[in-house]
């Protein structure tokens, strides 16, 4: 019967693993940023954010407290982000479907609304469209307040989109003019007549 003979291992041997032990080799190369273990890098940009909507009382007609005006820019605020949501920045792209873009809207402006949707909506870039993004959000706001009540508004709008597309070039949409709101009985503002135009361009970039 044979016996194996164990071989010494050289110094060198021993004093290399000790070192590899001692800086927990992985076998990452050394220029790899530190993090989760293994982990890719993204190299991806996020999309940049909507601008917010900016609503402010900029007149009144008749009188109204600061916490009135405070709660007629809130109110207001939200009903032209429900529109503007609705109609251009929300929903899944690509898409033609905009009827139910007026929810914001009184019944019957919400029906005229739907016979202009090219004009009030996304519906003519929907099938190509990527993505929509706010540029700038602002709305001026006139108030009619007899009895220290407000109980209609004139929204003056600036709304100026960016829209990327799978095919072709992107656009910039901007909608300008006047929404009128009435404040209804259960307490929100719903838009019943607008008064606006809109220009649609090639955009220099898509940032």
């Amino acid at each position: 019967m044979t016996r194996s003979r164990r071989r010494p291992v050289p110094w060198l041997v021993l004093l290399a693993l000790l070192l590899c032990s001692a800086v927990a080799c992985t076998g990452d190369s050394p220029s790899r940023s530190s993090g989760a273990k293994g982990a890719p890098t993204s190299s991806a940009t996020p999309e940049p954010a909507s601008a917010p909507f900016r609503v402010r009382v900029t007149r009144v007609s008749g009188d109204l407290s600061p916490a009135g005006r405070t709660a007629v820019a809130r109110g207001v605020g939200a009903a032209l982000t429900s529109y503007v949501d609705a109609a251009f920045l929300a929903g899944r792209y690509p898409r033609t479907d905009f009827t139910d873009a007026f929810g914001a809207f009184t019944p019957g402006a919400a029906a005229k609304a739907r016979q202009q949707l090219d004009l009030l909506s996304n519906r003519q870039l929907g099938p190509s469209t990527m993505s929509v993004r706010a540029v700038r959000r602002t709305a001026d706001l006139s108030v009619l307040a007899p009895s220290s009540v407000a109980a209609g508004v004139t929204a003056r709008v600036d709304l100026d989109l960016l829209v990327k597309r799978s095919a072709g070039s992107p656009r910039r949409v901007r909608l300008t003019g006047r929404l009128l709101l009435t404040h209804l009985l259960g307490g929100r503002w719903a838009i019943f007549g607008y008064d606006l135009a809109r220009s649609d361009t090639p955009a220099r970039s898509a940032s």
